[in-house]
C-alpha cells in the first residue's frame, strides 16, 4: 500500500510469471517470501499474477524482477505495469496532522 507521506518513491510493479502448471504451487511459495513481492492469481496454464513492491532506499525493483525470473522451473517473467510516486506532489503533516500540500 502506498503510503503518501514516505520519503521514498515506492515503486509498484506487476509482472506475469510463466511456469509449467505442474510446478505453479512450489513456485508460488518461494515467490511469496521474497520481500515486497505477492502471487495474486495461479491459472492452470502455468501463469502467475505476481505484484512487486519496492523503495529506491530498500531495494531496486529491476533487480526483484530479474531474481524471480531465473528461479527454477520459471519459463518467464514479463513487465506489465509498473508505477513509481515520485511524481507526486511533496507533502508533509502539519502540526494538527493534516497533510499540507506544497
Amino acid at each position: 500500500m502506498i503510503n503518501l507521506l514516505e520519503e521514498e518513491p515506492v515503486h509498484i510493479a506487476g509482472v506475469l510469471v510463466k511456469a509449467f502448471p505442474h510446478n505453479t504451487q512450489a513456485i508460488a511459495l518461494k515467490l511469496n517470501a521474497l520481500p515486497g513481492t505477492e502471487v495474486h492469481e495461479i491459472s492452470d496454464d502455468g501463469s502467475m499474477v505476481v505484484t512487486v513492491e519496492a523503495t529506491d532506499k530498500e531495494k531496486n525493483v529491476v533487480d526483484i524482477i530479474t531474481k524471480l525470473s531465473v528461479f527454477e522451473g520459471v519459463l518467464d517473467a514479463s513487465l506489465i505495469f509498473h508505477h513509481n510516486d515520485a511524481g507526486l506532489v511533496p507533502h508533509a503533516k502539519n502540526n494538527d496532522g493534516k497533510i499540507n500540500f506544497k
